[in-house]
């Protein structure tokens, strides 16, 4: 895991909560659904990656963007961008450390996620 020297937030909770009226039942579900699909598109973004399928990469990193965009995660939203456009450009050759930054960035969220669905919203 590499060093922050930016120490932003994982992810915004008042910006994401704010998206849905401070609506904390629905931001709970919205969490537990990411937790449910986020990891699908993320393994589908890697096989995509592994049988050298662009298009794959593209399509599932677009899927898990939008994702991404709840929850204003700007580290875990730009490590996706990267690997969609890079794919859409059907380039690959950069795939394999892309992806690596978004795994990273998207284990950092989900457990952000965890916690705050644990332990309550207070931010």
């Amino acid at each position: 895991m590499s060093d922050r020297l930016n120490h932003e937030p994982v992810f915004r909770l008042d910006e994401a909560l704010a998206r849905v009226d401070d609506d904390r039942e629905t931001f709970r579900m919205m969490i537990e659904l990411f937790m449910e699909h986020g990891p699908k598109d993320l393994a589908n973004a890697q096989a995509a990656l592994d049988a050298g399928n662009a298009a794959g990469v593209a399509r599932s990193s677009h899927r898990l963007k939008g994702a991404l965009l709840q929850f204003c995660a700007p580290a875990a939203l730009q490590a996706c961008k990267q690997l969609e456009e890079s794919a859409k450009a059907g380039n690959l050759a950069q795939g394999g450390r892309l992806y690596a930054t978004l795994e990273q960035e998207f284990q950092r969220l989900l457990a952000a996620l965890r916690r705050v669905r644990d332990k309550g919203m207070a931010a």
